[in-house]
């Protein structure tokens, strides 16, 4: 695909809010369910013990799965976390 076909069919799709990485049903509910238990608990608990679990949980999935960390560092360096944040918050 050359830049105007790309160009062409990224023009198609309409503007969403959020960067859309929920590409399947399993996809949005995995995702949907780890934001609400995010959410609940910093809630329940606080910002800072949800900021604790989180980098704990982050630490226990990169050290069981170091393909997965590779591949989503990669993907990331790739991204501008700043901009879907500024694009988000509109």
């Amino acid at each position: 695909m050359d830049t105007n076909e790309r160009s062409e069919s990224s023009a198609k799709i309409p503007h969403q809010p959020f960067h859309d990485i929920s590409t399947n049903s399993t996809n949005s509910i995995a995702i949907y369910t780890v934001l609400c238990i995010l959410r609940r608990m910093k809630q329940e608990v606080g910002l800072e013990a949800m900021l604790e679990y989180h980098a704990r949980y982050l630490e226990t999935i990169e050290t069981h799965n170091p393909r997965l960390k590779h591949a989503v560092a990669k993907a990331l360096g790739m991204m501008s976390v700043e901009k879907m944040y500024r694009e988000a918050m509109k």
